[in-house]
């Protein structure tokens, strides 16, 4: 049954704005951030380059996760995670984060898109030049857009108290998350067309649980989400178990901020331009949440990846990009200190629920130094993730970049 609830979220406070995301007022009828194509060489480019259409042309990046256990809290319980095994990505117990990005063809025909949302050949027809020329590549009903598969994959177990772990204390786990996410280019907005998302999760149920029993469950569902067009409204369904329930979102437009699908976002801010005093709020559809939620986004310290303990980062860079070049010497004598450089600069930037609840987490971004020649493609190089309930935190690291996105001159 299709619930044709409008589920808007209000825009956030004035105070939750100043004190989270560092902005000067409060938002107007509609506060849009600028977005950049900052994942290609060529930052000017605002539509989707031609080159990177199809799978075989994606940028695909893998990510180490680790876990820091001394970071936690908890005296409860504690959660141990099997990140010890050297081929990270590889085995029962692998533990990574992966994405694959890049441009291909979505089908407004298919049966996937909401039949509310489908368009014919005529409707295409029918659309206005600026939206019409986005088919015009492919063809018939399919518009060329930005594609984003992820993939996470970790194991470990829980163990309630202190003690050693054992059959009566602890219980295992092997949780995975994909998602897949299509959305328009830079020109237009980063705007949604269909996401969806796959999940197996053990997760905690209380603070301080009494006994194995309440200290997690198991939790196994999916969703998907499909936009309209115009992208003011979206359908949901989501699926825990054998229940399934269907929510439209109406209002888009209307959040008082720029409107990302919640698998996407790391993506967003990497076309953000960050800075040192960057602040932002966007807002998010995400159907695990029941809806619109919006998000702080706030930029933090410019850094230097450091070459003793950010090799593996630095390496998966060079080894795609190329090796980071020295500015040109000025002429003066430096000392040995001073040049134990890696040249390879980042931005970090905090994110977190706008009205200042829950867990913040931290990213690393690559700097952007040349809009025309943006070697390091602002790439995510690292993200923080502290876990709920006080259990510590994951730390996922560029380990390597298997694939880099095709980049022409050409742009749809």
């Amino acid at each position: 049954m299709k619930r044709k609830g409008r589920i808007i979220a209000a825009v956030a406070a004035c105070a939750a704005a100043l004190g989270v995301a560092g902005m000067a007022g409060c938002s107007s009828a509609n506060t849009r951030i600028s977005i950049n194509s900052l994942w290609y060489l060529d930052t000017k480019t605002e539509g989707i380059q031609y080159s990177s259409v199809g799978e075989e042309n994606a940028e695909v990046l893998l990510y180490n996760l680790t876990f820091d256990k001394d970071s936690g809290s908890n005296d409860s319980f504690r959660v141990e995670y099997y990140t010890d095994s050297e081929n990270f990505d590889e085995g029962e117990n692998a533990h990574y984060f992966k994405t694959s990005f890049y441009a291909t063809g979505f089908d407004w025909s298919a049966a996937r898109v909401d039949e509310d949302y489908r368009l014919t050949a005529e409707d295409v027809q029918n659309l206005p030049e600026g939206d019409k020329a986005r088919f015009e590549y492919l063809g018939g009903t399919s518009e060329v857009v930005y594609v984003l598969e992820t993939e996470l994959k970790v194991s470990g177990r829980y163990i309630l108290g202190d003690g050693e772990a054992t059959a009566d204390n602890s219980v295992e786990f092997a949780d995975y998350m994909n998602t897949t996410t299509y959305f328009r280019s830079a020109r237009n907005r980063l705007e949604p067309v269909y996401s969806e998302q796959q999940v197996h999760t053990t997760s905690p149920m209380s603070m301080s649980p009494s006994s194995k029993d309440n200290m997690c469950r198991e939790i196994e569902y999916t969703y998907s989400v499909s936009y309209n067009f115009e992208c003011t409204e979206a359908t949901y369904v989501y699926t825990e178990g054998e229940d399934s329930q269907t929510h439209t979102t109406g209002g888009l437009q209307n959040t008082g901020y720029s409107l990302f699908d919640n698998n996407m976002l790391y993506a967003a801010i990497r076309g953000m331009g960050l800075s040192d005093g960057f602040g932002a709020v966007i807002s998010l559809l995400s159907p695990a949440d029941v809806g619109i939620v919006n998000v702080a986004v706030s930029g933090g310290t410019r850094g230097e990846l450091s070459e003793e303990n950010d090799s593996d980062i630095i390496g998966a860079l060079e080894n795609a990009y190329g090796e980071a070049q020295a500015p040109e010497s000025d002429g003066e004598e430096s000392t040995e200190d001073e040049q134990q450089h890696s040249y390879i600069y980042y931005n970090t930037v905090s994110i977190g629920a706008a009205g200042g609840n829950g867990v913040t987490r931290t990213a690393w971004y690559a700097e952007l130094t040349d809009a025309d020649n943006n070697t390091y493609r602002s790439t995510m190089l690292r993200l923080i993730q502290p876990l709920s309930y006080g259990l510590g935190r994951w730390d996922i690291r560029l380990a390597e970049v298997e694939g880099v996105l095709g980049g022409s001159d050409s742009a749809a």
